[in-house]
């Protein structure tokens, strides 16, 4: 796929509806573009912190393997000692020398079949890779909220303007990062929707309050309420990964999260943590994890309502070929898309799904299937996405954004029309790069935004919208594009990529009147390739 294609990062955080910068005066640019440069900087010393941190981490571990190796070793000494095991013997010898054979044939035996135990027992190349992510992805976590608490506090406890606008943005980080750490571990959906949604409305709220400031807007006593209060709510969610981590003992296993049994601290300790929501505050702005998006009027469901019954057929049906076995109902979510939750068995794995009770769309899918090592190609995966796409009934998407992270594609695909990117009807779809196999699809900014549009004619023209970007940009493709602002607007925009001083740059012109909307800078990170 060719580079110009690679349209805007996390690209729901157009798609989704974040808030846009509006044309500003010569001061507040140079403020900007200050902030920027610092902002750039403050990442790069984010990934270097991170980096150190999971080194030590790694290093204690390997510390604690050793010193629980040698215990072990010492104990088996010791018990050899104790059965007879010494090289001296008061019993006299035997002279016939088929005795010995025998011993050393049963010793021989003995070793062999030990050996083969051990063989049997020790863990393949293959499940420490796996063990290796979720182990890293759940200390990342840690981490990253962690680093939320104190840009949080460092938030509330300061009254200058340019050391909040930073830290909102060190917020917005640690907050996408710690969403994508979490979304690595094998959990069910259920057990950590809310805390995923707690995560993803702290990192939305701190654009909202940074796009306020940017915007010469004083924050008022509501927002300062709100945002202790979702402080106050990460505070309980750092402690609670600190108490999980302070039981788990040397020898935890990090891929027994994927057998979802009864007495796994880490799955407790997250379902325990869904309690939180029922003391959310409700917060209301225009951002893509706003509560007032609940109230939304979902314009992409059509039809009549389906049963429960329906609901694990037509799951049966659109993932007939990954041969799901133990198809079964598991309740009910209500959220701004009411939907039937259907679980099965793909391959000895758990595969989660969303059916929405009107029309029955598939809203979310999740297989919780491994991938090892990158096998296929970018292009290639691009292609199984949207063949899968098709075969759900859904056309004219294209890709606008691709991700290589864990062995895993991630690709945006946006709907495509009249020559217009749409934004707003956005479908991401997870591709292992191992197997080339669907593992997740995520759809509710598709279903919620999708209708047939008619979109105007721009009013001036690509040249007129060039010369109101900096000249010194060079210009690599250029294609008109629909993006959301706020909750309910959208703007065509002229969407300019190019490359500036070594670095690749997203702009958003209005194509009415010239005005910029919006710019992202892509940044090379441990997590993929970001816009910021």
């Amino acid at each position: 796929m060719e580079q110009k294609n690679n349209a805007v990062e996390k690209v729901e955080n157009i798609a989704n509806g974040t808030p846009f910068l509006e044309e500003q005066s010569e001061k507040e640019k140079e403020l900007s573009q200050k902030i920027q440069t610092e902002n750039a900087m403050r990442l790069h010393r984010l990934e270097v912190a991170r980096l150190k941190a999971q080194k030590k981490a790694q290093r204690q571990q390997a510390k604690r393997l050793k010193k629980q190796r040698e215990k072990e070793e010492r104990q088996n000494q010791h018990a050899y000692s104790d059965d007879g095991g010494s090289t001296q013997s008061n019993k006299p010898q035997n002279k016939n020398g088929w005795l010995a054979a025998v011993i050393s044939l049963s010793i021989a035996t003995i070793v062999l079949a030990c050996s083969l135990i051990v063989t049997l027992l020790l863990p393949t190349k293959s499940d420490r890779a796996i063990e290796s992510v979720y182990s890293k992805s759940f200390y990342d976590t840690v981490e990253q909220v962690d680093n939320m608490d104190l840009n949080l506090s460092k938030t509330l406890a300061t009254s200058d303007k340019g050391a909040m606008q930073l830290y909102l943005t060190d917020l917005a980080i640690n907050s996408e990062l710690a969403e994508n750490d979490i979304q690595q571990l094998p959990l069910e959906d259920q057990s950590k929707y809310y805390t995923t949604k707690l995560i993803n409305q702290i990192g939305d709220f701190a654009k909202y309050l940074n796009k306020k400031l940017i915007d010469g807007q004083p924050l008022s006593e509501k927002d300062y309420q709100d945002l202790r209060t979702l402080y106050e709510h990460n505070l309980q969610l750092k402690q609670s990964l600190k108490e999980t981590l302070d039981k788990m003992t040397i020898d935890f296993n990090f891929s027994s999260i994927e057998e979802g049994g009864n007495g796994n601290l880490v799955i407790e300790n997250f379902n325990k943590l869904q309690n939180l929501s029922v003391e959310y505050p409700e917060l209301i702005y225009d951002g893509p994890f706003s509560d007032g998006l609940d109230r939304k009027e979902i314009k992409g469901l059509v039809g009549e309502e389906i049963s429960g019954e329906q609901a694990t057929e037509i799951f049966r049906s659109a993932f007939a070929s990954f041969n799901p076995k133990e198809i079964t109902l598991a309740g009910e979510t209500s959220s701004s898309i009411q939907c039937f939750n259907v679980q099965a068995k793909i391959n000895d794995q758990t595969a989660y799904a969303q059916i929405s009770k009107k029309g029955g769309k598939i809203i979310m899918f999740s297989y919780s299937g491994s991938c090892n090592g990158v096998e296929i190609s970018q292009e290639n995966a691009i292609s199984i996405g949207e063949k899968f796409l098709k075969e759900l009934g859904i056309t004219d998407m294209k890709p606008v954004w691709v991700n290589l992270a864990n062995d895993l594609y991630t690709i945006n695909y946006a709907y495509f029309t009249q020559g217009v990117t749409v934004y707003s009807d956005l479908i991401k779809v997870r591709v292992c790069a191992q197997t080339g196999m669907v593992i997740g699809i995520e759809a509710s900014s598709y279903y919620t935004n999708h209708v047939q549009r008619v979109i105007n004619i721009p009013s001036i023209t690509k040249t007129y919208a060039q010369n109101n970007l900096n000249q010194n940009i060079t210009i690599k493709s250029v294609r008109l594009s629909l993006v959301p602002v706020g909750n309910s607007t959208e703007k065509l925009c002229y969407e300019f990529y190019g490359e500036y001083d070594g670095s690749d740059y997203y702009v958003y012109i209005d194509a009415t009147n010239g005005k910029q909307v919006e710019m992202f800078k892509v940044i090379e990170s441990t997590e993929g390739t970001l816009l910021m």
